[in-house]
């Protein structure tokens, strides 16, 4: 009877399992670096627009010498489907809510004015390098300077992200034509800046026309306003395909070694 072997699996090298021919400059620990990977998606894009329009735009009405807040809104399908449909936006007890903000993400598109070559998604190549001005390895002490030593750099490379560019679509309603003003020239103010949460992402925002239109539903007077902007931003997912977006490395120092003889 004849033997029968069962076949080797290839080794897979890769940054966390490098396998034979492994390069130990680039297995460094990162167990203690407070520099994390770094990624973005499309939630936090839109976690940034609705951060502006409730912290930094504000829209708010003054309605019998009273100030109220004018709710933001995210729109789902459904949700969106219903107001096209209904003309209106309704709470659980089937009552409309006025004055009221809604937007909705309708396409994504590449942002050709900024075009990007990975050279390969599966290890991307090209990366923005940042120089972390002090560090463990890179202490001032009497032998270093003594020996003549190079100080070890730490660096941090992330991979090039995605620029995309976002389109959405937003609808205001008021119920009277006054509010809506107020509302519009707040919006239409901050168009042109960087919408988005201090310390965190930022994106430019650019606003392409308001269309006003008035009706009338369920004997109620509403008006009715509708825009669309566009959010110039970038992707980059939790990892890319197994490998590390930020990489860590330091540079090698040099020793100089003398031999005496007595």
């Amino acid at each position: 009877m004849a033997t029968r072997y069962r076949p080797i699996p290839e080794v897979q090298k890769t940054e966390r399992s490098p396998g034979v021919n492994a390069n130990r400059g680039k297995q460094l620990s990162r167990k203690k670096d407070n520099v994390k990977d770094y990624s973005i998606g499309l939630m936090d894009v839109d976690g940034a627009i609705m951060y502006y329009f409730n912290e930094v735009i504000k829209p708010t009405i003054e309605d019998n010498g009273e100030v109220a807040k004018v709710p933001v809104l995210y729109s789902n399908a459904e949700r969106w489907k219903t107001a096209q449909v209904d003309g209106v936006i309704r709470d659980n007890r089937k009552q409309v809510i006025l004055p009221v903000i809604t937007f909705k993400r309708t396409s994504i598109a590449k942002d050709e004015s900024i075009p990007v070559d990975k050279l390969g998604d599966k290890d991307p190549q090209l990366f923005y390098h940042f120089e972390r001005l002090y560090n463990a390895e890179n202490r001032y002490d009497k032998y270093s300077v003594q020996q003549g030593l190079t100080p070890a750099r730490q660096y941090h490379s992330i991979a090039m992200p995605d620029y995309m560019t976002m389109t959405y679509d937003a609808i205001i309603w008021t119920s009277y034509t006054e509010h809506m003003n107020e509302i519009i020239e707040k919006i239409n103010f901050s168009e042109g800046s960087y919408w988005g949460e201090p310390g965190k992402f930022k994106f430019r925002v650019a606003i392409d026309s308001f269309d006003d239109a008035t009706e009338l539903a369920d004997r109620e007077r509403i008006v009715r306003s509708s825009f669309s902007f566009s959010c110039r931003g970038y992707l980059m997912p939790d990892s890319i395909n197994k490998a590390i977006s930020t990489r860590k490395y330091f540079t090698p120092k040099e020793i100089t070694l003398t031999e005496v003889v007595e």
